[in-house]
């Protein structure tokens, strides 16, 4: 019998190739499939690919009767980096500025298109009188600045950017970044095996991640295509994906999409992307304008785009951009000199103007207003021009911040707790419903919710103006019997069914006067008299008064309607306001003009929501009632605070002083502050102590130095009265009011309470002036 022999080497071999062979070679075509797949799907961005969507603020129109200083014409211009010049502008882009004109170069205006041309703005007393033509000395009509770009959206994050050729970047900067971000860039295949294997060993003998070894080609790949989880299949995706774009692209291409795409950190709500946008935004210069240091704090960024940014941290953004210089000694691309000097040199951020202005919650609440328009994404490369004027914005945001603080160290209780005090304000424009500035808290980073749109509170006394117009609407039909300016009522205890039961409403100082007129019941803001005019006129009356100025929110089907029980949005209740400037017109408000293609061809446009809520008659008599809120009630305090001319307001404190208000507006424009917890924790302090200041700075840097009164309709008529009675005045009362009245409902009678009126009876017998 034989024996067993072993199986040949060379067999075993075989067998085991084999399977090898079949595994390597699926691999082989897997991979390769894929690399085909990647080269043939992925492309690098180009400039003119994927616009970003531009929003605009609101144009600013030359026009005479405008005050250069006051109405913002030079900060605008400015804005708009136009450059002051010593004699008549030969460029666009130049203005000339005297005591007796203003001569300005404009750009051209492709939405509008207009070409570059030079207008000439004659001033007198330093107000605009007339806009000319600079070439032929013709009057211009309708001439406006280029609106300001005010933000930008591409892929869901807020971001704009300039695409810079390769050709326009510093040789400098570019040697700045292959030395500290990928040193064998022009000799590798997209993946660098000597860069990898260093990381390896240097994480390996440290024990953690100090160092990674990925190319430019790989970060740009990760960028482009993949998400920033770190796995390692997405690792892998990246790998492939370089190699791919290191196939079908030149180095060149592969470069200037890298300092074109690569993210570095964020200027307020906007993200950065680009060492162009990087400059713009820092630094307020060009790329070709930065300095060393500049070059050097910009590629340090990449490592750790929010860690070392300067606008969070300047101490660690100084010590990265020193890494980077001193590296670039070691390389022998600078001297030890000209290093000491760049270190030496403090980090000095200059946030370009756009960046400070930026209004972040006014364009959450435009793509908002413009999606819920349109019913679908808002497409790319759309130019949206909005109502924001961005320099009130600026005003707004600054006033608000600084107004709160101003709280926090007077009242010491308010500051230093979680969550901190807020506040909101808004400017709406009376004649056309747009919204001018928003702003919806105090710190957008930290929170995005809009508390002038999303935050729904309770009005307080803000109601008040919309209880006793309700009554001077009915007393239409009930002649001298009508509610009226003049009218008494009782200012004392009184116990009502309401919808939830008895109810005893009190004033908020606990007192009471005894008979008290309209214009004195608002004017103090006393709770007992409303209460009282909404039982007479009714809650229905009340509540469809209310919807008909455009508030939408739940209304208590009760008598605590008239105190402001029911809550609301500071940007509805401040276009309620603004319909009483208008004469009873409501506008609903707008933040977009217009929404336009690359073409020019608009895509959309907000319809007008115009209606008439009141009558102009009854609106003019709340303004005349709030005009003297302002002059002797609860927001007299403004005046001492510097607010001149004709203006309308109204203080509003709700139950347990959780909620601070003051809305208020002159003829043309319509402001409202709220201040409060958002937990809705008490501020124990009143609207005349909290709102009013905030609002009585924006009214005096926003509306005009003189601005017009408002103008009485006809319809209305004037009289003489005795506050004391109501009725009208004679020689023998004390006191007299000038007293605005809805024509038919003034009242007949002569004063009963100091007698007299035989005199005034004869004059108006005879036709003798009163």
């Amino acid at each position: 019998m034989l024996a067993r022999t072993s199986p040949r080497p060379a067999s075993l071999t075989r067998r085991l190739l084999v399977p090898f062979l079949i595994v390597f070679g699926a691999t082989l075509a897997l991979v390769g499939g894929y690399a085909i797949f990647l080269s043939t799907t992925l492309a690098l961005p180009k400039s003119d690919e994927h616009p970003p969507l531009l929003i605009y603020g609101a144009p600013f129109f030359l026009t005479p009767g405008l005050h250069p200083v006051d109405s913002g014409l030079l900060d605008h211009l400015r804005r708009l980096e136009y450059k002051s010049v010593a004699a008549a502008p030969r460029a666009a882009g130049e203005y000339f500025a005297t005591k007796d004109l203003i001569e300005i170069f404009l750009h051209a205006q492709e939405e509008n298109q207009l070409p570059a041309r030079s207008v000439r703005l004659i001033l007198v007393n330093g107000i605009i009188t007339e806009v000319l033509s600079a070439s032929d000395g013709q009057p211009l009509p309708l001439v406006s600045l280029e609106p300001v770009l005010i933000s930008g959206m591409r892929s869901g994050s807020r971001q704009v950017r300039e695409w810079i050729p390769l050709d326009r970047v510093p040789p400098s900067l570019i040697k700045t970044l292959l030395i500290i971000e990928d040193h064998r860039f022009f000799s590798h295949f997209g993946v660098d095996p000597i860069a990898i294997g260093r990381a390896l060993w240097i994480n390996t003998t440290r024990g953690g991640v100090v160092q990674g070894g990925s190319t430019l080609t790989q970060q740009l790949a990760k960028n482009l295509y993949y998400s920033p989880k770190r796995t390692i299949g997405r690792k892998l995706r990246e790998v492939m994906a370089a190699i791919a774009l290191e196939f079908k692209y030149r180095k060149e291409e592969i470069l200037e999409s890298y300092l074109n795409e690569i993210y570095l950190g964020q200027a307020g709500p906007v993200s950065i992307y680009g060492v162009g946008e990087a400059s713009h935004r820092y630094f307020s210069k060009n790329v070709d304008e930065l300095s060393i240091d500049g070059m050097a704090l910009i590629v340090g960024l990449i490592k750790g785009p929010n860690t070392y940014s300067p606008v969070k941290d300047i101490e660690y953004a100084t010590k990265r951009r020193n890494v980077v210089l001193r590296r670039l000694r070691e390389e022998g691309i600078l001297t030890e000199e000209a290093v000491a000097h760049a270190m030496s040199r403090p980090v000095k951020v200059m946030l370009n103007q756009d960046v400070l202005t930026d209004a972040p919650y006014f364009v959450d609440h435009l793509l908002r207003e413009i999606e819920q328009g349109i019913g679908m994404d808002i497409p790319d490369g759309a130019r949206i021009y909005s109502t924001l004027d961005p320099r009130v914005q600026r005003i707004v945001a600054q006033v608000l911040q600084e107004g709160l603080t101003k709280l926090e160290k007077r009242y010491p209780a308010l500051a230093g707790v979680e969550p901190p005090l807020q506040g909101a304000a808004v400017v709406l424009d009376v004649k056309t419903g747009h919204v001018l500035a928003m702003v919806g808290g105090r710190n957008y980073r930290l929170s995005q919710f809009n508390r002038a749109v999303q935050a729904h509170r309770s009005a307080g006394s803000l109601f008040k103006p919309f209880v006793y117009l309700a009554g001077f609407e009915a007393a239409r039909d009930q002649g001298t019997a009508g509610l009226t300016p003049a009218t008494l009522l009782v200012d004392e205890p009184v116990t009502l069914e309401s919808g939830t039961g008895s109810w005893t409403p009190q004033n908020y100082d606990r007192q009471y006067r005894g008979q008290v007129t309209v214009r004195t019941a608002i004017e103090q803001s006393l709770n007992v008299p409303a209460v009282r005019t909404a039982h007479r006129t009714g809650i229905t009356a009340l509540m469809n008064l209310l919807h008909a100025f455009g508030i939408t929110t739940p209304l208590a089907d009760n008598l605590s309607l008239a105190l402001g029980s029911s809550s609301v949005s500071l940007l509805q209740i401040t276009s309620a306001y603004a319909g009483l400037a208008n004469g009873g017109i409501v506008i609903h408000p707008i933040a977009l003009s217009n929404m336009v293609r690359e073409g020019r061809e608009t895509i959309w446009s907000p319809p007008l929501d115009r209606h008439q809520a009141a009558t102009p008659q009854g609106a003019f008599l709340i303004t005349s009632l709030l005009k003297g809120v302002m002059d002797r009630g609860t927001g007299a305090k403004a005046r001492a605070l510097g607010v001149r001319g004709p203006v309308a307001g109204k203080t509003g404190t709700t139950d347990g002083y959780r909620d601070a208000w003051f809305i208020g507006y002159s003829r043309d424009i319509a402001i409202g502050v709220w201040v409060g917890f958002d937990d809705e924790r008490p501020i124990k302090l009143t609207g005349a102590q909290a709102a009013l200041p905030i609002w009585s700075e924006l009214a005096v840097q926003i509306m005009p130095r003189d601005p017009p009164d408002f103008d009485m309709p006809v319809g209305v008529v004037r009289h003489r009265v005795d506050p004391k009675s109501g009725q009208l005045a004679t020689s023998q009362c004390p006191e007299k009011t000038l007293e605005f009245f809805i024509a038919g409902t003034e009242p007949t009678a002569y004063c009963e309470v100091h007698g007299g009126g035989l005199w005034e009876r004869l004059k108006q017998t005879f036709g003798l002036p009163q």
